[in-house]
């Protein structure tokens, strides 16, 4: 048919979603699975409707239809047109004459049941068309509620006839039963109260069972709830050590703007005076007056070099406190941190104690070793898996791709997604963890891996070869029976070995690396890129060019997308671990091994640190 003809049918069925449902419902559902299946977004959408391509609830999947025609309209058109092409006989009927002929054939069925007419009622182009489908839509509607009450007290009538005779049939067999227990071999093979009481004894040891798991929940509930409260009195108290250091960081500040304010005043006065012995003529001042002047100046210049002292010692002591005010942050939040993880374990454990029977099951525990699939498991057999138990004790296994590796680490407690038995996701339950870049560093029986903010404990065992060396780390917070350290270590390149005396970091640039970086020996144009160690800056590139170098210094909190590295590839890329960005280390350590470029680490800021990493490379 022409699309004119039925453009105002189209704009029925994005608002009268009723037209749409009958359409769906009187469509085969060999149709509705042709109209999902070839959509993708639909086919997710409706497949809790489908069991191995058949459709289980045809209403839940005809809404679900419905839901997203609403706001497609190419799938509105093919669910009309594909009842216009299945229904040609109902069709018909929009080329007779609107007589009574045409009308009584219609309620005879010649032109489809009751459905088709109801759906031709809505769609029919013709003007006053509905007149024709009233009493015969009125008559239907009037039919079917009588059958529903019909159908209803006839359900209800059986139901009592149902209830008496199994009551009047349970009370006969009771009766059989005691009269004759031991005689009884058709029901039972065996005395009767011999059976209830196993029985009996079965139920009362399934009911201790559930009591002894039930208590168990309980206590390990109350543990739980005494942690949360002992880490919440221990999150007040710092609150409150940070609360008083705060006040007095703000006290210190006020007396330093004073301190200030007095030295301003005190440096005016001495321009005054200044400017009051340079007015006087040398010839109408005495000798008095100007010893006197001397003596003033002196005076003035002393009390600026102690305000200046006291100024100096005030910024200390304020340095010191923001210090210890970063560092009660850093312990306020590694205890919201632990409370957060209590909280997200106490919710798993309630999800387990309701024993939740949805299709979607999240399972919190750890990664604990790799191992195979043994031979339960088909063609997986022998191929290699994660072993994940969880705080419960239960074990899953998981394929090795199917965990990012970043994620494979010993001791973090997981959350694991899992659909239809299936395993689909899993995120990290520690929202303390951090990932740190440092050296591996070995003290008798101890290893740490030192980086910029401090020394973190590994636990985990490390070889001679891997001492002294760069790593990658992932650093989890303290809980009840695990210490905070790094749990998983990833080697760094050989390109970015870290020398022994590179372990300590430098406090600023001297004027003795200046002058040993002019007196190093010359290069031969040498691309070199610094990042990092902004205290410097500009200052590297000055003392590299003189070495015969061509150097380049950048911010270590740029970006790498956002700067140019200027043309031709560099022969060497070093960073300087002071005041530089994890996210431009990830980005440089990415481009250094796609462009193949060696890539070094320096902890100290120095230039001759950087120069002496520089005579490593090019020597």
């Amino acid at each position: 048919m022409a699309d004119e003809f039925w453009k105002n049918i189209y704009d029925k069925l994005k608002e009268n979603l009723d037209l749409l449902r009958l359409i769906c419902l009187d469509t085969s559902n060999q149709d509705l699975i042709s109209w999902v299946n070839p959509n993708h977004e639909l086919k997710i959408r409706c497949n809790r409707y489908l069991k191995s391509g058949i459709i289980a609830d045809k209403k839940g999947l005809v809404n679900e239809i419905i839901s997203y025609a609403k706001t497609n309209a190419p799938l509105r058109k093919i669910i009309l047109l594909t009842w216009v092409n299945k229904n040609q006989k109902s069709m018909e009927f929009f080329s007779q004459a609107g007589n009574e002929a045409s009308i009584e054939k219609l309620k005879k069925g010649e032109f489809g049941n009751i459905d088709k007419v109801r759906i031709l009622s809505k769609i029919d182009p013709r003007q006053g068309s509905f007149k024709l489908y009233k009493d015969i839509l009125e008559e239907a509607d009037r039919k079917a509620k009588e059958e529903d009450l019909n159908k209803k007290e006839k359900q209800e009538e059986a139901q009592k006839q149902s209830i008496s005779s199994s009551e009047i049939e349970a009370a006969m067999q009771a009766k059989n039963i005691i009269a004759s227990p031991d005689t009884n071999n058709g029901a039972y093979s065996g005395n009767f109260n011999e059976v209830v009481y196993e029985e009996l004894e079965k139920i009362k040891a399934a009911l201790a069972v559930l009591e002894n798991a039930n208590e168990q929940l309980k206590t390990e509930n109350k543990e739980l709830r005494k942690e949360q409260d002992k880490h919440k009195k221990e999150i007040s108290s710092y609150s409150s050590k940070l609360e008083n250091k705060v006040n007095e960081a703000k006290k210190l500040s006020s007396e330093l703007e004073k301190e200030k304010d007095l030295n301003s005043s005190l440096s005016s006065q001495l321009k005054s005076a200044k400017a009051e012995l340079v007015a006087k003529p040398v010839p109408t001042i005495s000798e008095s007056e100007i010893n006197d002047l001397r003596h003033r100046l002196d005076e003035a210049l002393k009390d600026k070099n102690d305000l200046e002292k006291a100024l100096s010692n005030r910024e200390a002591s304020l340095n010191r406190i923001k210090d210890e005010n970063n560092e009660l942050h850093s312990k306020l939040e590694n205890f919201t941190n632990q409370s957060n993880i209590v909280s997200c374990l106490q919710k798993k454990l309630a999800d387990l104690q309701n024993k939740n029977s949805s299709k979607s099951l999240s399972v919190a525990g750890q990664i604990i070793t790799k191992t195979r699939y043994g031979k339960d498991f088909g063609e997986k057999v022998g191929k290699k898996c994660w072993l994940f138990v969880s705080i419960t004790g239960d074990v899953y296994y998981l394929d090795l791709e199917s965990v990012p590796k970043n994620l494979a680490v010993p001791e973090e407690y997981l959350l694991a997604t899992f659909e239809d038995n299936k395993f689909v996701n899993i995120q990290s339950l520690e929202t303390g963890r951090k990932e740190v870049l440092g050296t591996i560093k070995k003290e008798n029986d101890k290893v740490f891996l030192i980086c910029e903010d401090g020394e973190y404990p590994i636990y985990l065992d490390i070889t001679e070869k891997w001492v002294n060396r760069p790593a990658r780390g992932v650093w989890l917070s303290e809980l009840d029976n695990r210490n905070a350290g790094v749990y998983k270590l990833d080697i760094l390149p050989d390109t970015a070995k870290l020398n022994k005396n590179q372990i300590k970091s430098s406090k600023t640039v001297s004027e003795k690396d200046g002058d040993k970086a002019q007196k190093a020996e010359k290069f031969n144009g040498q691309k070199v890129i610094v990042f990092g160690g902004d205290r410097v800056g500009l200052e590297y590139e000055k003392a590299l060019n003189n070495t015969g170098l061509s150097a380049t210094w950048f911010s270590g909190f740029s970006l790498l997308s956002e700067i140019s590295l200027g043309t031709g590839k560099p022969d060497l890329i070093i960073v300087v671990t002071k005041q530089v960005s994890h996210a431009l280390l990830r980005e440089l350590n990415a481009y250094a091994d796609k462009k193949s470029i060696p890539i070094a680490y320096s902890t100290r800021r120095g230039i001759t640190s950087v120069l002496d990493i520089v005579k490593q490379t090019f020597k």
